[in-house]
């Protein structure tokens, strides 16, 4: 037998059986390694998801007034004011929920109310100025509108408006604010959800007005 050559073959065995191997050492670790790719991909996706999530829309929660006069979802991140001696002196249950140049106010009229004979008393004064104008250099009124809030009977008011930045001097400095209400009648007085803001901030505080009325419940039909 030629030894040479049977050496020859035996390394080229040897050489076979380690290239073998590698590349089952190779291809273990390419599964390995693309396990892991895989597992981070779907980590920061996750992550990712949850970012989405918390920032498409503001946290809400329940809040109940007082004798459940009224029920809404309000922003949490929104600061919450309500005076409850003034509520009950003027008969007005309100909250005012302010960010910014933004406040959204959910109010209870009850029927002995200090302030309006009723729902239509609300309407006529708040859709002019004093004197019955609809527009002026500084006041401009939309019409009256009838919709439907959650199932009930309902009216939205409009109003843009330019307020003196600081009314207690000579300076005519002033700022443009938009305002939009419901008026809901109920069978004790009524209900009105009103926002208010700078022309600015009013496009983003619209969709936090809306998302409060849609939750709203009265508690007195």
């Amino acid at each position: 037998m030629d030894i040479n050559w049977t050496s020859a073959r035996l390394s080229n065995f040897i050489l076979k059986c380690m290239m073998i191997r590698l590349m089952k050492n190779f291809m273990w670790r390419h599964r390995e390694i693309k396990k892991a790719l895989v597992g981070i991909s779907s980590f920061l996706a996750a992550i990712f998801a949850v970012t989405i999530c918390v920032t498409a829309g503001e946290p809400y929660q329940r809040y109940v007034m007082d004798k459940n006069y009224f029920s809404c979802d309000i922003p949490e991140d929104w600061e919450l004011i309500r005076d409850k001696d003034k509520d009950e002196d003027y008969k007005i249950y309100e909250i005012q929920l302010v960010k910014g140049s933004a406040s959204i106010y959910v109010s209870y009229y009850a029927r002995d109310n200090e302030d309006f004979n009723s729902y239509e008393d609300y309407i006529r004064r708040n859709s002019s100025n004093v004197l019955g104008e609809t527009r002026n250099a500084r006041e401009n009124y939309g019409p009256v509108k009838e919709i439907n809030i959650g199932g009930r009977k309902g009216f939205e008011l409009s109003r843009e408006r330019m307020v003196y930045l600081h009314p207690q001097s000579k300076s005519d400095e002033s700022r443009a604010l938009v305002e939009k209400q419901y008026v809901m009648p109920a069978k004790e007085g009524f209900y009105v959800l009103h926002l208010s803001a700078s022309k600015t901030v009013f496009p983003d505080g619209l969709p936090v007005f809306e998302k409060i009325a849609k939750s709203f419940r009265p508690g007195i039909n």
